[in-house]
């Protein structure tokens, strides 16, 4: 891994050395013939190297629909009527993106631990039947984020028929895990109670995470053993928090050593439970929770092998599951809504909410 991300960044630095040459004149021979390359090919290059992504997303783009209908045909007695989901990937997209038009958006208060209150913005179009509701879980490495990242997606999926629920949970160090499971949960049993005034029914719920959200999404969902939760929804997350540890480092961009020890309250030998209870892939052997996992494999922040070793793990249990595997994408790569990232998962996550919620 360490040898393929020294090989990117001395491609890299090969590549932004030689396009100097456009603008500065080469002292040498040598370097007059790079310059010739540069000057000459040079627009070749950089448009093939732009255009990558999209012709990469083209292959996965081709072979989703038919390999989703085929992990999740199980789950549902009815068609997943993929018809009715926008393509996996639209070129018009990509240069006119339409807006997603936002719905009403309401806030909730759902608990309170020592003072600190908890809040849930809910998404919800004006339908007046009893949606499913899906439950998102932001990311920030546990110590930091907001409810109202990555809002389009949720417009989206309001818009589909589907209610949202958007919520906060308490932060490490000052709460390390299992406070952020207790606080999921407590967001459930509000949504519930609510369920009449919300619109949404009470036994359909799926869980949407994104990094560290992702991780709590998996945790939870899988030691709940809750019939309710239909599903869940993991964009580039840690399934297993020994794992993380064990490859964390003090100097790595996030100081992840840092970021692990402090939310879940030590090394894994003072804290083992915790470590094993927040460690989704572990947590999968007595459930069977339909799980839609989403990596890029250039990801810097999130081990692209995290997401990999999960989908390995589920498949030897026969638990329905797809990976959704981005070659190109890096972390957060679906803050492009309409970006090559952005819709093959929003495909993947409109197929399998209906795949699991019908």
């Amino acid at each position: 891994m360490q040898i393929l991300l020294f090989l990117r960044l001395l491609c890299a630095v090969v590549l932004c050395s030689a396009a100097t040459l456009v603008v500065v004149q080469a002292p040498t021979m040598p370097l007059f013939r790079v310059a010739l390359v540069a000057t000459e090919f040079g627009a070749l290059i950089a448009a093939v190297l732009f255009v990558s992504p999209v012709l990469r997303a083209a292959a996965v783009a081709r072979r989703l629909p038919a390999e989703m209908a085929r992990s999740f045909s199980r789950v549902s007695a009815n068609s997943m009527h993929t018809s009715e989901v926008a393509k996996p990937l639209s070129w018009k997209k990509l240069w006119c993106a339409p807006s997603v038009p936002p719905v009403p958006v309401t806030t909730h208060e759902y608990a309170t631990h020592e003072g600190a209150v908890l809040n849930l913005s809910y998404y919800r179009d004006s339908d007046p039947h009893a949606a499913p509701c899906v439950v998102v879980i932001h990311g920030g490495g546990w110590e930091n984020g907001s409810a109202a990242e990555f809002p389009t997606l949720n417009h989206y999926l309001a818009h589909r028929g589907y209610a949202v629920a958007a919520i906060e949970y308490r932060f490490a160090p000052r709460w390390p895990w299992p406070a952020q499971r207790e606080d999921v949960l407590d967001a459930v049993r509000y949504l519930q109670t609510h369920a009449t005034e919300l619109r949404l029914d009470p036994q359909r719920f799926v869980f949407l995470g994104r990094s560290a959200g992702g991780q709590i999404a998996e945790a939870v969902a899988y030691g709940a053993h809750d019939p309710a939760v239909r599903g869940c929804i993991a964009f580039y997350s840690p399934a297993d928090m020994h794992y993380a540890f064990e490859f964390a480092r003090a100097d790595d961009i996030l100081n992840s050593l840092h970021l692990v020890r402090q939310y879940l309250g030590g090394d894994p030998q003072n804290v083992r439970d915790n470590y094993d209870s927040a460690s989704g892939i572990l947590l999968a052997s007595g459930s069977h929770v339909p799980t839609l996992l989403i990596h890029g494999y250039r990801d810097e922040l999130v081990w692209f092998r995290q997401s990999q070793r999960l989908s390995d793990r589920l498949n030897a249990l026969g638990a329905p599951h797809y990976f959704v595997q981005l070659p190109w994408a890096t972390h957060a790569f679906d803050y492009n809504f309409n970006g090559p990232g952005g819709q093959i998962s929003t495909y993947a996550v409109e197929t399998f909410l209906a795949a699991v919620t019908r």
